[in-house]
């Protein structure tokens, strides 16, 4: 069953009207979970219903789950789609000790309920198929594996296939192989619907490719009514997965898709979600897609690899790759997504078109891996000339894993306009989120990581604008001082004009706290007076409205803490917010703070402003 609706199992459950953080109340229980409680609950500002999952008291201290439960909040971080739940906020309420990830309410049952009725119409499964895959296209598009893909993490709203929602991205990750997805000495995925790689067949190397298994499963049972065998013992297991699975129960219309999806090697399965969701069960289109789905892959849709000094390597940069940015602040983007061009529009009545366009794509997305991995080789040349980007070394590293990838990632220097800071840390594996003005040098911090920790982590990128890098110098500058830098929470990714972000400001103790938004133009606003309660934890809710068109807008918050108010943040008119220029306020702050002997300690998140 999906961790979201299992039967009841474990404790500790919350009363009605528990507030956490001041910003979302509990008010039902819903189901119990392996790794939570399941709540139903309303933000307390605006009354929205959300779904609130609240972390096991017996797993508190299970590092492993922890990081599980902040692997999901990371992933649905970066995902913004129709068919992908909606993340609001992950956080550790002070009152109750417990963490939680608060997301949207998806009042529907499992697809796996509604297959007990019987097998899906043809119609029905070609509308799973479509948005399903679209979904996981995005989530792919982010760098993100979904891993866990079951009728169980499918949730069907009002019983309406079109507004399905994949839940659950609980061990959702984008390096290779398994580790951290055990809980305990079970495996945090279903058997019966993991592909091949996952259970290490064929390299063991986990993409997304192994989600289009996935689904082929999905979408077999769909059809069928009925779940494909896949499981066993530890030796059928593997065995059923060293050939495809016998698909007569499948209508022979879908077939040929499904034969393509189940292939046991990743290389001849379908190159990716976005061409599952564009496949269609008639000749006309088949013979447009056949090319797409059953054709090689190349290099560029596989791996990347980055050219450094005197590598002989070209840019391979891989749509489910270990990384991805937010380009022009409009949302998270792959690397992927830059290096390959769009195909020509295909004529539906000629495969000599859909070869052509195959190509032209071939050789655009080749030629902009060469560029690419020409302006890596340059930077980092510059690199070794100026040392920005090398790790500040010390007399005596951290002995703990942990603690060393830390110190790797906050001594790292990439330059003006660069600032990256570990979400999550533990041996072998690490998610890195940060800020800048292009992708090149989270494109050197990507290879030095490895090279320096011997593994691949996860990096997120936000792309700022020019007016806005001030702040960003500024709090990389911060990473020197004494002290701890305080929490920062925010409730919402993106946010439509008219809405609402809620938030909370923690872990400052005694020391005087302000909340600042830099938006898109560079702009400071004070929004310390917002913030509302008492102590080392203060709430606040901000209303925002947007005049103008055009694409989302990065809007960056800053919670900054001092030992007491600084007078280049107090706004020069009386009822005025506005502070002036990120680039001449931060500096006026950075010299104030210089000349007072005093320390200044900072946190920041972002979000996207839409019309």
């Amino acid at each position: 069953m999906s961790d979201m609706y299992s039967p009841n199992a474990s404790s500790g459950r919350l009363a009605p009207g528990t507030r956490l953080n001041g910003i979302f109340e509990i008010e039902t229980h819903i189901a119990s979970g392996g790794m939570g409680e399941i709540y139903r609950g309303r933000a307390v500002e605006t009354g929205d219903v959300v779904a609130i999952k609240v972390m096991r008291t017996d797993l508190a201290d299970n590092t492993m789950a922890l990081a599980l439960f902040r692997k999901e909040a990371s992933a649905l971080h970066y995902i913004h789609h129709d068919a992908i739940v909606r993340y609001y906020i992950f956080s550790l309420d002070p009152g109750t000790g417990r963490h939680y990830l608060a997301m949207e309410f998806v009042d529907g049952e499992p697809l796996s309920d509604l297959l007990k009725q019987g097998p899906l119409s043809f119609d029905a499964v070609r509308n799973l198929q479509e948005r399903l895959a679209s979904g996981l296209d995005a989530a792919h598009r982010h760098g993100i594996i979904h891993r866990d893909l079951s009728p169980d993490n499918v949730l069907i709203p009002g019983s309406d296939l079109g507004l399905a929602k994949i839940i659950d991205f609980g061990i959702a990750r984008s390096t290779k192989n398994n580790d951290g997805t055990i809980i305990g000495s079970g495996f945090a995925g279903k058997f019966n619907y993991v592909s091949p790689e996952q259970l290490g067949l064929f390299g063991g190397d986990v993409s997304a490719k192994s989600d289009i298994y996935s689904l082929g499963l999905v979408l077999a049972e769909c059809m069928s009514g009925q779940p494909i065998n896949m499981g066993g013992s530890q030796f059928e297991v593997l065995e059923k997965r060293r050939t495809v699975p016998d698909l007569k129960a499948i209508d022979a219309q879908f077939r040929p898709l499904i034969e393509r999806m189940l292939q046991p090697d990743p290389n001849d399965r379908p190159e990716s979600m976005a061409a599952v969701a564009a496949w269609r069960p008639d000749a006309v289109a088949e013979r447009v897609t056949s090319s797409t789905l059953a054709g090689p892959v190349t290099a560029i849709a596989q791996r990347k690899v980055l050219a450094i000094g005197g590598l002989a390597a070209a840019l391979l940069l891989c749509v489910g790759g270990a990384w991805y940015y937010f380009s022009r602040g409009s949302g998270p983007a792959t690397l992927a997504e830059t290096a390959t061009a769009r195909p020509p529009a295909l004529n539906a009545d000629s495969s000599i078109d859909a070869q052509r366009a195959e190509d032209a794509r071939r050789t655009a997305a080749e030629k902009l891996a060469r560029q690419r991995a020409e302006e890596a080789k340059r930077l980092t040349e510059a690199n070794a000339k100026s040392e920005p980007g090398r790790l500040s070394t010390t007399d005596r590293p951290p002995s703990d894993p942990a603690e060393r990838i830390r110190q790797f990632v906050t001594s790292y220097d990439g330059g003006d306009c660069f600032f990256v800071t570990p979400v999550t840390v533990a041996e072998g594996s690490a998610t890195l989120e940060g800020y800048g003005r292009t992708a090149a040098p989270f494109a050197v911090l990507d290879y030095e990581f490895k090279r320096v920790n011997g593994f691949e982590a996860s990096v997120g990128y936000h792309a700022v604008t020019a007016p806005q890098c001030g702040a960003i110098s500024f709090l990389a500058r911060l990473r020197n001082q004494r002290g701890p830098a305080p929490r920062l929470d925010v409730s919402a990714g993106n946010l439509r004009s008219n809405g609402y972000v809620s938030g909370f400001v923690g872990d400052f103790g005694n020391r005087n706290v302000e909340l600042l938004m830099v938006d898109h133009e560079g702009v400071v606003l004070s929004l310390t007076s917002l913030l509302k309660g008492d102590g080392d934890t203060r709430s606040f809710t901000i209303n925002l409205k947007r005049g103008d068109a055009g694409p989302p807008r990065l809007q960056l918050l800053f919670a900054l803490v001092t030992n007491k108010p600084l007078d280049a943040l107090k706004p020069p008119q009386p009822g005025s917010l506005e502070l002036g220029m990120a680039d001449q306020v931060f500096a006026r702050v950075a010299d104030e703070a210089s000349k007072s002997g005093q320390s200044v300690n900072g946190s920041i998140k972002s979000f996207n402003l839409e019309k």
